[in-house]
């Protein structure tokens, strides 16, 4: 087993350390809409907040970084700030970072990454009683992009995901791009977000957002 698991890093070092050199970058207009219930409790504190359909205009930006080095991954960061939603009696913002070393294991047609990200959440609760916290979770990473032969089109999507003795929490997006110049594309998508956790980080939460995003991005 520990050979297969070697070979399986080896092999994707290697498929990752096969790439020219590149860079990306990309910012999106996001419209997200949250829903459900959340509570964080603090110093034996609680703030629950409903949401029900409660909506906001954001932005997200999003950087990578591909080398020809072996065994070091490549580079990606993700950033959502400032996300407020307005539910019931609480105003509730967030701020996300997401940190994500990864390996591509093919670029063709069709591109294959896998990885981990380390997402920093930062969030306030405004209201009666204003709270704050801030938590880094581990995730699994998983992108997938089909570029096919001479198009104009093509399709990507991406999951990062955590589950862990009934609790769950999953980041996933998926769009498509139309390239209008030399490196720069037009983006269009949708994110979805899910939260289920029990008794965890002082949170009790069973909350989703989701919501389209349309943008740009440049590739070299």
């Amino acid at each position: 087993m520990r050979s297969v698991i070697l070979a399986l890093c080896l092999g994707a070092a290697s498929a990752s350390a096969a790439t020219i050199l590149g860079f990306g970058a990309e910012a999106d207009y996001y419209m997200p809409m949250a829903s459900g219930d959340f509570s964080y409790t603090n110093n034996g504190v609680t703030t629950a907040t409903h949401f029900s359909n409660d909506t906001t205009s954001a932005y997200q930006v999003g950087l990578f970084l591909e080398h020809p080095l072996p065994l070091i991954p490549n580079f990606r960061i993700d950033l959502t700030p400032d996300s407020s939603f307005n539910g019931s009696g609480n105003k509730v913002t967030l701020n996300q970072t997401d940190i994500t070393p990864y390996y591509e294991i093919l670029d063709n047609v069709v591109d294959l990454d896998v990885g981990m990200t380390f997402k920093v959440i930062d969030g306030k609760i405004e209201g009666v009683t204003s709270q704050s916290f801030k938590e880094v979770v581990p995730m699994g990473y998983l992108s997938v992009a089909i570029t096919p032969p001479l198009s104009p089109l093509s399709v990507e999507g991406n999951v990062k995901y955590l589950g862990y003795g009934g609790d769950s929490f999953t980041d996933a997006r998926v769009k498509a791009n139309w390239k209008i110049a030399p490196g720069l594309a037009a983006q269009a998508g949708y994110r979805y977000e899910s939260l289920s956790v029990t008794n965890h980080f002082g949170m009790n939460a069973n909350v989703d957002f989701k919501g389209p995003f349309v943008g740009l991005n440049y590739r070299f």
